[in-house]
């Protein structure tokens, strides 16, 4: 039997108020279990628990993660959180540190509100970047520099010069290697400009930061069908920014046919050219839309698949064409 959550008092504080929001919403979508939604969120189920335990704040990252996988209203619940966050002492913020090595005032930005999880995702204040924002360049070590300086003499700085362009002439020496195309494939080529932001083929397009490229786009979709009936659609989406694409699930609208429950949805992504190079990912059907992880995707096509199992059968896939980032290159069967 799954341990009963503590109790939390509402009236107490800011944290706890949230907390019990955050329970209230799990309560209006069936009181999922915290494993069933670590699968939806990408996320711990001891991080999603913790996050609903009343204890700190967690980080916006997290928070966001949980109301997703529950099907709530992301862009309310972060304005509530920043609207927590700015009232929670620093001490109640998940990842502040204790007082004793505290931040000074420039690492808080002023506010007195710790950037959450070491500023990966959470924001402090009212009007802090996206929860997908790539962390601040490493600050310069302006110490070091201004003892560097007068310390180097006129002989050093130019011997230091034609070093470093000597170094740069020798590197444009050499021809830049060139990966070889699978067995049976045509040379790749690279559609538009080169990605900003660089990723690995298998991460969460959240984490990465690829689900908030503005250029995002989905390329392709297909139907979904079990019982010969349409219960959702296949998406494939696509980060110019990244370079990357990655799948998605649309149920379809309230009040259409239903999908026998247990059941699970097995979103997938291939390489066209080479299809040992793919990635799956499962989570229970909670009919609520739901994604699969990245597929670098701008010198190979890649395409989309859902299928959706449960005891004893499964859906026929449903698959998109093969697009190298947003152009096709071929339908798929």
């Amino acid at each position: 039997m799954a341990r009963a959550e503590r109790p939390l008092d509402p009236d107490a504080d800011p944290v706890q108020a949230f907390a019990a929001e955050l329970r209230r919403l799990r309560e209006q979508a069936g009181r999922p279990t915290y494993q069933a939604l670590a699968r939806r969120a990408h996320r711990s189920s001891s991080s999603l628990s913790e996050a609903a335990g009343g204890r700190r704040l967690p980080t916006l990252d997290t928070t966001l993660a949980y109301v997703r996988a529950l099907g709530g209203d992301e862009a309310a619940w972060a304005r509530r959180w920043r609207q927590v966050a700015a009232a929670a002492p620093a001490t109640a913020v998940a990842g502040a540190p204790s007082m004793a090595g505290a931040p000074s005032a420039a690492a808080t930005g002023g506010s007195g509100v710790v950037v959450a999880g070491g500023g990966t995702g959470a924001v402090a204040g009212a009007a802090g970047p996206p929860a997908e924002a790539l962390p601040p360049p490493a600050p310069v070590d302006r110490s070091r520099r201004r003892l560097l300086l007068p310390a180097a003499g006129a002989g050093l700085l130019l011997a230091l010069v034609v070093g470093l362009a000597s170094l740069g002439w020798r590197a444009a020496d050499r021809p830049s290697p060139v990966p070889t195309p699978p067995a049976g494939a045509g040379s790749p080529t690279s559609t538009g400009p080169a990605p900003a932001v660089e990723v690995r083929d298998g991460a969460d397009p959240k984490d990465a930061g690829c689900a908030a490229d503005p250029a995002v786009a989905t390329v392709d979709s297909a139907a979904v069908l079990v019982d010969e009936r349409v219960v959702g659609m296949v998406e494939l989406r696509y980060s110019p920014a990244c370079g990357a694409s990655w799948p998605r699930f649309m149920p379809a609208p309230a009040g259409t046919p239903t999908v026998p429950r247990p059941a699970r949805v097995v979103l997938t992504v291939t390489d066209g050219d080479a299809p040992a190079r793919s990635r799956d990912f499962t989570i229970d059907y909670a009919g609520i839309s739901s994604y699969g992880n990245l597929l670098t995707s701008t010198r190979s096509c890649v395409w989309a698949e859902v299928r959706i199992t449960g005891d004893g059968w499964t859906s026929p896939p449903g698959r998109t064409g093969c697009y190298r980032g947003a152009t096709q290159v071929r339908p798929i069967p």
